[in-house]
């Protein structure tokens, strides 16, 4: 039996989306991952890698309430860290203090893959040695390179805000400037699956003036509109969601 489309908001009614203004590109992601129908088939027998995961989420959770564990492979803005029964206790990260943020995949060599969110915005760890799991330990930071530590330099100052504030920080999680944008692909997107035509989806989401009744020729510029928002939301349902992950 082939899977059922994704349970997803009424792609007419604006308000159901607005929770997503202030989750982060990671929950972007996972908003077109869970409406894919081979990633819905695949949720829990498939391999998980293949979807850039540790492991699978249930494609019925919203951005909100899901906790995609992502590769670093797919999703630089990952933490890389050792972790040891050692050093001064003020200098010791303790789990406990951000558990009830915390969701962990163990890999099959025992590599912990912790997520720490609060379904808007988040944070990655992968613990290679050790584990965060038995009490207060010193964590080695493993970073390297030029280019590419900007986006694990970027999380672990998150992460040193969430630990000194107990909660995390607008200034270094700030609303993604993008997030309209890619909210009006995400309903075009669920218009397209859901059998709207192009002209309503220009009437409901870019304006009245596609309800005139010669819009090919009246609205024109509008109809351009439309055709670049079907496009780009049907690129971005065929895996173009990756680049948001990325950094994108």
């Amino acid at each position: 039996m082939p899977p059922e489309r994704a349970r997803t908001p009424d792609w007419r009614d604006a308000e159901a989306y607005a929770p997503l203004l202030d989750v982060d590109r990671s929950g972007f992601a996972w908003e077109w991952l869970r409406r894919d129908r081979d990633y819905r088939a695949e949720a829990k027998d498939g391999d998980a890698a293949r979807w850039g995961l540790h492991a699978f989420e249930a494609p019925d959770r919203d951005a909100i309430a899901a906790r995609p564990v992502w590769r670093r492979e797919l999703f630089p803005f990952v933490l890389e860290a050792a972790a040891a029964d050692e050093g001064a206790a003020k200098d010791r990260f303790d789990l406990e203090r951000v558990a009830r943020f915390a969701t962990l995949v163990t890999g099959p060599t025992g590599a912990e893959h912790w997520l720490l969110s609060n379904g808007r915005r988040s944070i990655r760890i992968d613990i290679a040695e050790g584990t965060l799991s038995t009490g207060p330990v010193l964590l080695h930071y493993r970073l390297a390179g030029i280019e590419n530590v900007e986006a694990p330099l970027l999380t672990l100052r998150r992460l040193l805000a969430l630990w000194r504030a107990g909660d995390f920080s607008r200034a270094l999680h700030p609303r993604e400037r993008r997030a309209a944008r890619w909210i009006l692909l995400l309903r075009s997107g669920d218009a397209l699956a859901a059998g709207a035509s192009q002209r309503e989806i220009a009437e409901c989401l870019l304006g009245g003036e596609a309800a005139q009744r010669r819009w090919r020729v009246e609205a024109s510029s509008l109809r351009s509109r439309v055709q670049r928002l079907a496009r780009e939301a049907r690129r971005m349902a065929a895996g173009g969601y990756r680049e948001l992950l990325a950094g994108g």
